[in-house]
């Protein structure tokens, strides 16, 4: 038996190795643990034991789906409990279909800006609350992993990705982040993936000051052509976005995309 964790937004769990309405047993989501138990009766599928809500339940699963494979191998323990966070938050923002604004999820919003110490909540919509819901995660993630407590926990992603670049230049191995180029970098799971907002930005702008609107997200899946990210106040909840890779791997200077913070913790 191995662990393995779904690298699916959403995989369906069956009976059978047969894809049908009648086979279906239940639907795993992205970042679940799983057993996984050993080759399925029919080539392409797998069989896996996950405990869900308490209540085991075992089946099978397609091993890969359009060519990319379902299931990815445990990275190291400070990159999983980063991304178990974002997952965490994800899922207790409805896969994105919670709003900041109604019952609970301004509640939810509010426990991420008091994090920072910030008297607000999701009713206050003219703030972002997105590097709130970042620090939020490094912060909770800094139980378990003590690195994580030297993030620059901020209400401007600004200031973090600031200080990642500062920590790196001044090879601070306390820092939890280091400050990249996109091409410097290939990313993995547990990296954070930034992005400039309204005003165009660059990485120098970054190292030279720590004060522009931007954003950044968690990356928690990594395939080949792309990369799969959560943050905060992304379509007004906690949301997943795609970030595209070039051809050589790294993050690709698309949409507002210029820096790479690579977990150091």
């Amino acid at each position: 038996m191995r662990d393995k964790f779904v690298d699916l937004e959403a995989l369906n769990i069956r009976s059978a190795p047969v894809i049908s309405a009648s086979t279906r047993i239940g639907i795993l989501h992205l970042g679940l643990r799983v057993e996984e138990l050993g080759s399925a009766s029919e080539e392409g599928w797998v069989k896996i034991r996950v405990i869900d809500d308490g209540s085991p339940l075992e089946g099978v699963v397609k091993s890969e789906i359009d060519g990319v494979a379902t299931l990815r191998d445990p990275v190291s323990l400070a990159r999983e409990v980063l991304v178990g966070e974002a997952i965490k938050e994800w899922l207790r923002f409805e896969k994105g279909q919670g709003m900041e604004h109604h019952d609970p999820f301004y509640k939810f919003v509010g426990e991420m800006w008091q994090s920072i110490k910030l008297d607000l909540d999701g009713k206050d919509r003219d703030t972002p609350w997105s590097a709130a819901a970042i620090s939020f995660m490094v912060r909770n993630a800094g139980k378990q992993v003590p690195n994580y407590k030297q993030f620059k926990f901020a209400a401007s992603h600004s200031k973090f990705m600031h200080d990642s670049i500062l920590k790196r230049k001044n090879s601070d191995t306390d820092a939890p982040f280091w400050g990249f180029r996109l091409h410097e970098k290939r990313p993995q799971i547990g990296d954070i993936v930034g992005k400039w907002r309204e005003t165009p930005k660059d990485f120098e702008d970054a190292a030279s000051g720590n004060a522009f609107k931007s954003h950044s997200d968690i990356i928690v899946s990594v395939k080949p052509d792309h990369v799969l990210a959560i943050g905060g106040n992304v379509d007004q909840s906690v949301s997943i976005t795609r970030y595209e890779k070039t051809a050589a791997g790294f993050l690709a200077p698309k949409n507002a995309t210029f820096i790479h913070l690579v977990n150091q913790a």
